[in-house]
């Protein structure tokens, strides 16, 4: 499964193009393969950030991107997941034609650890539920009210941690990075390891005087409610993701997301089929034979359809634009109606008898072709 694009970047949702570029630039220093020797999994990070910036960059893609995640750009215009590398570009001609050149200190932030990244308080979860849904209010999009239990930010702390803001101090153990070097004898030589402070867990803080509702944590596990915009034309098993609504963070960082899965429920006249909705009519065979008016329900209410003289049964009747709004905005699919002609059953000798003086009467030639391949493949359409 893809990472999230702005986790991979290492940047909010809220960034504009500049601070992407500039998160980009900087993953793309640290992996190119021109300067980790060919590296597999360098090579590797490095196509992920390029994917993430060619994406988070394109105003369009981007947009695509936040509303429906790695799936809305599948079903879109194919922005994403076919990013090609047929070679890298040069590690000079990355930095000096897209950002003009290096500038200074782009190795290194000052930290003692060679340039390791603070901690800092943990990230929400991202989440899932699933929401079910009915053919309607897939095809037409609804605004539903989703209950789940998770964590939640702290309403005594406000999600700070504590309810004193001057309790909260740099970490004397690690100076406030986080993380903390040791240096171990061995007859190999030294080794210096660098891992997360034991005193703050890499929080880079210490609380002296902690909320007691979340014990410092600036977060609570309870029951919320969300309120989610599902857009018409969704189908089963896709997912809505909305950003920022997952789990809190600690004390104020980021929150995960929200991903919503579709469920739809079965329809009692329809099936679908992609932005297709089908439903079969069931027509006499005096009905077939003759022609008949029918009154057929749609997405958008009843509608009269005419079925012409000599119906077969098997046939399909189009009704053009009935079916599903497509979920990129772009028209709607068709309503296919299959016909089933009845044929009568437990007939009386007077009923029997008039079919057969018809059946005299009408001889061969006003039945046509009584192949039935047609049929069955028309039928496969509806029963898979």
């Amino acid at each position: 499964m893809k990472r999230d694009y702005y986790e991979v970047l290492g940047v909010q949702r809220d960034v504009d193009i500049q601070q992407i570029k500039r998160a980009y630039r900087k993953l793309a220093r640290e992996h190119h393969p021109d300067v980790n020797d060919g590296d597999p999994q360098c090579e590797e990070k490095f196509k992920e950030a390029t994917e993430a910036y060619e994406v988070l960059c394109d105003p369009e893609k981007r947009s695509l991107y936040d509303a429906y995640g790695h799936e809305g750009l599948r079903r879109g215009a194919g922005a994403a997941g076919g990013f090609g590398f047929d070679g890298f570009p040069g590690f000079s001609d990355i930095f000096e034609n897209l950002f003009g050149g290096f500038g200074g200190g782009a190795f290194g932030n000052g930290s003692p650890f060679g340039g390791g990244q603070s901690t800092g308080p943990a990230a929400g979860d991202d989440l899932a539920v699933e929401v079910e849904l009915t053919l309607e209010e897939a095809a037409f999009g609804v605004e539903k009210e989703i209950a789940f239990k998770a964590q939640g930010s702290c309403s005594t702390c406000e999600g700070t941690g504590t309810t004193d803001p001057s309790s909260v101090k740099a970490c004397s153990e690690c100076g406030g990075h986080g993380r903390v070097r040791t240096i171990r004898r061995t007859v190999l030589g030294q080794i210096v390891q660098t891992g997360p402070c034991p005193r703050c867990s890499g929080r880079g803080q210490v609380i002296e005087s902690p909320c007691q509702e979340c014990r410092g944590a600036g977060r609570v596990f309870a029951e919320r409610k969300v309120t989610v915009q599902i857009p018409a034309g969704i189908d089963a098993g896709q997912r809505v993701r909305v950003s920022g609504r997952g789990g809190a963070g600690e004390r104020g960082a980021r929150a995960g997301d929200l991903y919503v899965r579709i469920r739809v429920l079965p329809h009692e006249s329809f099936a679908r089929r992609d932005d297709d909705v089908l439903y079969r009519v069931d027509l006499t065979m005096v009905q077939a034979a003759l022609g008949a008016t029918v009154t057929i329900p749609t997405l958008d209410g009843d509608e009269e359809v005419v079925f012409a003289a000599g119906t077969q049964s098997g046939e399909i009747k189009v009704l053009r634009g009935k079916g599903v709004p497509r979920l990129n905005g772009h028209g709607r699919g068709d309503q296919e109606i299959l016909v089933r002609v009845l044929v009568p059953h437990d007939l009386d000798d007077r009923h029997q008898q008039l079919l057969r003086d018809f059946d005299e009467a009408c001889g061969d030639d006003h039945y046509g072709d009584r192949s039935e391949g047609v049929f069955h493949k028309l039928r496969n359409l509806f029963t898979g």
